[in-house]
């Protein structure tokens, strides 16, 4: 795939070139028209290639064609920004300097077009080898299935300062517990848990009260507040159900997506993933990092599901070898699929919250990013080593260049050399290496431990 896209790069510059020169020399374009005119054209030639050639991308042409610019615009300014970096403040010659600036805009246009302009989430699915298919509604097969389901399902619901959509959670689950009950889909005895996880308002209070109105409600409170993975794993755990489903309280998840989930359960499928059908509620900013980060995760080898994130079903068998991972840093969207079971995905169309605050504001997305990475993945790691190689082999050309500049060249200013290379670059470099180093020795300081990962204060 880079092959092709390196393919199509020559091939659009080398027909941008001479559209640029045509436009000079026979039209008598000026120079800024001519260069629109060879860019204008280049761009929508790498475009079409990529998009039938390379990529073979079947998503919506204007949306495609959307990211597309973004990628490019963000390849292109940090091109010009690395050209002028060595141009002025390293004095590099222009053309030297230009070389430089290809390799940050390959990289970026490359992942950017292959991760987030010509990505096709189902495509990506299938490539994982889950099951994607959607249940029918109710066909005759899908009818018996249903009459000899009976599953005794769980939902376990993580809650920290979540007052404020509690009744409103509980009563549309019973809604929809009522409904797959009476269709023979569940058993009566289903249950829901919530988990509280230290909260600091009345968030126990309330599930105190709906265990004792609403008889399929079950209360766990944690001694502490110990984060939304472990007080998820607690609920696991501690729920006993045949399947069990996990989704966040804030009513985001569209609950109608439980009953294909169910479906998929009674044909065979032991984990349930589901995922977004489009990040339509989220800021440009979200979509963009999160996209980003995908690209990157898959990028060092870890695999998790596009777009999914704690809402999915799984077995009773699948939570037996969840136990078996006692890892203290928890990112369960990459253990999960570590397990190797029948999978499978339901997409959703996700909403907006019913009400509160996100319990993820982005210091906490970065540490459950940063989480995600070093807990999966040794290639940070192994990029050190790399890093130190190409940066020998760069430090050794820009010794070169300051030679020849020193006795042969008179632009050198005297001294400058031997006192900013050695402290900015090497310095630089050996503080990133030591913050990555240091965020794996740490991570080894926390599984040494072997801490409990939470503490049930109280379960009803």
């Amino acid at each position: 795939m880079l092959v092709k896209f390196l393919i199509v790069g020559l091939f659009n510059t080398f027909i941008g070139l001479a559209i640029i020169y045509l436009a000079m020399y026979f039209l008598h374009f000026d120079e800024v028209a001519a260069n629109a005119t060879g860019y204008g054209v280049g761009v929508l030639l790498g475009f079409v290639l990529n998009k039938r050639w390379t990529f073979k991308n079947g998503n919506l042409l204007t949306t495609t064609f959307l990211r597309y610019i973004l990628v490019i615009a963000v390849g292109y300014t940090t091109n010009l920004e690395t050209v002028l970096f060595f141009a002025n403040r390293l004095n590099f010659d222009s053309y030297l300097a230009q070389a430089f600036g290809i390799l940050p805009y390959t990289l970026i246009t490359y992942f950017g077009s292959k991760y987030y302009a010509f990505r096709d989430k189902k495509k990506h699915a299938n490539s994982q080898g889950y099951d994607e298919a959607e249940p029918e509604s109710l066909t005759e097969d899908n009818n018996t299935l249903i009459k000899g389901g009976n599953i005794d399902l769980n939902i376990v619901i993580p809650c920290y300062n979540e007052q404020d959509v509690l009744f409103e959670t509980a009563s549309r689950l019973e809604s929809l517990l009522d409904e797959i009950t009476e269709e023979g889909l569940i058993s009566p005895k289903s249950q829901v848990y919530f988990v509280d996880d230290g909260s600091r308002d009345r968030t126990w209070s309330i599930i105190e009260e709906m265990t004792v109105t609403k008889p399929f409600v079950r209360g766990i409170k944690l001694s502490r507040n110990q984060g939304h993975q472990n007080a998820l794993i607690a609920g696991l755990f501690s729920a006993t159900g045949e399947a069990i489903i996990s989704i966040d309280a804030d009513l985001q998840d569209d609950l109608g997506a439980i009953r294909k989930m169910l479906l998929k359960y009674l044909h065979g499928c032991e984990i349930v993933y589901g995922v977004r059908r489009s990040r339509s509620v989220d800021t440009f900013f979200k979509r963009f990092t999160a996209r980003g980060y995908y690209a990157l995760l898959h990028l060092m080898g870890v695999d998790v599901v596009i777009d999914h994130a704690d809402y999915r079903l799984m077995s009773r068998r699948a939570i037996e070898i969840l136990k078996d991972f006692t890892e203290v840093n928890l990112f369960l969207r990459g253990i999960i699929p570590q397990m190797g079971l029948k999978s499978s995905v339901v997409y959703y169309d996700r909403g907006e919250r019913f009400a509160g605050e996100s319990k993820y504001p982005l210091n906490k997305m970065l540490e459950l990013a940063l989480q995600g990475i070093t807990s999966f993945s040794a290639v940070p790691l192994r990029a050190i080593t790399s890093l130190g190689l190409f940066l020998s082999l760069g430090s050794f050309g820009v010794t070169l260049w300051v030679i020849w500049s020193r006795f042969i060249s008179d632009a050198a200013i005297p001294g400058w050399a031997s006192t900013v290379l050695p402290i900015y670059f090497i310095g630089g470099i050996q503080l990133l290496c030591l913050g990555v180093i240091a965020e794996y020795i740490a991570k080894i300081y926390l599984e040494t431990k072997r801490r409990p990962r939470f503490v049930i204060e109280k379960i009803i």
